[in-house]
């Protein structure tokens, strides 16, 4: 299931993969229901939440609005309650919000400051099982970036000194970002400390010393593209991109493997999830002209598979056919659509994408899409399209629900339908040149002055960010 919950203006709706936004209640009457947190403006932080089959959404829930437009965390127990961490608007203060769960609703607990002076960004948090919270955060004092962790004692309520930063876990750097996580009853905070290095360090849960500093990788340029999480048997997982590729090292609570490469791009927003014991990665990878490939993969015995697309429905078409009407003749474009040559999708013809009256593009997948992005090299100008699908007797007009558009900008995010639950049901394959496709028709209806010419044509996304439950 692919569908539209929700719009948001804030600039990190789901943050970065160091947090969680998707989660799920695990034990009660309530068992499954599961909760989306995300930034629904640069102040405020909100929640929506579905029981299974997750096709029915509740209204937005406005828990916070004194959140700076910046990255928060959150964490759910068993029974559903949530523990939040987020960066308070104006200082740019720590601060947390419990809600607790009762009744299949949340009621929101007062905010408390965590810790009130330097800067203080992209935190972490857990609630342990010896049952103190943490969380770990990014500090900037005079322009240089810590790793610190604070605790509370009694379920948030207070955090000790909110002038005393807790536990400070790196020397200071340029850029730092964490990622917290129990294990075998240690507490871990995976980092990337200045770019120059994967790390962590790890304490017991009941402990007060921070164990040494252990580096899992050196010279790398992670930034915030870290993903961390544990199996139900306390195995770590920790994957990180970096210009050199799609790196993963994994715990298995006594040694640490060697490092695995998943993907030789430059990728970006990895996120760890365990399913019955192994691990997936899911990540961007970018394509073209800001659109992001989801892909993942998966460890099969000893080795990961080949990446490849989390949806089929978002990806490479499977065709693209060029009809001029003129001349009577169809010309397969697919290869040129899925390269990043510019310039190069044209019917020889009439030296366009479509030029006359009766001209069309088609545009093929083998299951139904919502979406269409374009890359044109040259805009259309003076012209119009019309936009149809086959029902099975004819072709049908419609309007995409964002709007018509006649080929007429450099670059265009086509929304047909706000998602595949909205896709007409009476939407039906058809077989153009012997390809038996779902299709969308672009015709001219009437005619360009100056022709369109393409680059890229894809059902491909500029997805941001993910948010996985673990």
């Amino acid at each position: 299931m692919n569908r539209f919950i929700v719009n948001t203006t804030a600039a990190n709706p789901l943050g970065i993969p160091t947090g969680k936004k998707c989660l799920l209640v695990k034990s009660g009457q309530y068992t499954n229901r599961m909760a989306i947190l995300y930034s629904a403006s640069a102040t405020t932080i909100a929640l929506i939440w579905a029981d299974p089959p997750y096709s029915n959404f509740s209204a937005p829930i406005n828990l916070i609005t004194d959140s700076a437009d910046k990255p928060f965390d959150a964490f759910m127990t068993d029974n559903g309650d949530i523990y939040i961490a987020y960066t308070v608007a104006g200082g740019f203060n720590l601060g947390f919000v419990k809600l607790t769960f009762s009744g299949g609703n949340w009621s929101i607990g007062t905010p408390v400051t965590v810790y009130n002076l330097d800067e203080n960004y992209y935190p972490s948090i857990r609630k342990l099982s010896s049952g103190y919270l943490w969380i770990a955060y990014t500090r900037v004092s005079a322009g240089i970036h810590y790793i610190s962790a604070k605790n509370s004692s009694d379920d948030g309520q207070s955090w000790g000194t909110v002038s005393n930063p807790g536990d400070t876990l790196t020397s200071g750097s340029t850029k730092a970002y964490a990622s917290m996580v129990e294990a075998s009853g240690y507490q871990y905070v995976f980092y990337n400390d200045g770019g120059s290095k994967i790390a962590y360090r790890r304490k017991l849960n009941n402990g007060i010393i921070w164990n040494s500093e252990v580096i899992l990788a050196s010279g790398n340029d992670c930034g915030e593209n870290l993903g961390v999480a544990v199996d139900n048997d306390g195995k770590v997982g920790v994957a990180y991109a970096i210009p050199a590729g799609l790196k993963f090292r994994e715990y298995s609570g006594s040694v640490w493997s060697g490092e695995y490469t998943l993907d030789d791009n430059d990728v970006s927003g990895p996120v760890v999830s365990y399913q019955d014991g192994v691990p997936y990665v899911i990540f961007n990878r970018p394509y073209g002209a800001s659109m992001n490939l989801v892909m993942y993969t998966r460890k099969v015995d000893t080795v990961f598979h080949n990446p490849v697309t989390l949806d089929g429905r978002k990806s490479y078409l499977q065709k693209l056919l060029l009809y001029d009407a003129s001349a009577g003749t169809y010309q397969d474009k697919t290869g040129e659509a899925s390269s990043p040559d510019s310039a190069d999708i044209y019917h020889t013809g009439s030296g366009a994408l479509a030029s006359a009256v009766g001209d069309t593009m088609f545009i093929g997948l083998d299951e139904p899409f919502h979406f269409i992005s374009f890359v044109l090299s040259t805009v259309g100008t003076g012209g119009e399209v019309a936009w149809k699908y086959w029902d099975g007797q004819a072709w049908k007009a419609f309007t995409p629900i964002s709007g018509g558009w006649h080929l007429s900008t450099t670059q265009h995010d086509l929304l047909l339908w706000n998602d595949f639950l909205s896709v007409p049901a009476d939407w039906q394959k058809k077989s153009i040149c012997d390809h038996n496709l779902y299709w969308i028709s672009v015709s001219v209806i009437s005619g360009f002055g100056n022709a369109p010419i393409g680059t890229q044509v894809s059902t491909i996304s500029n997805l941001k960010a993910l948010s996985a439950q673990v």
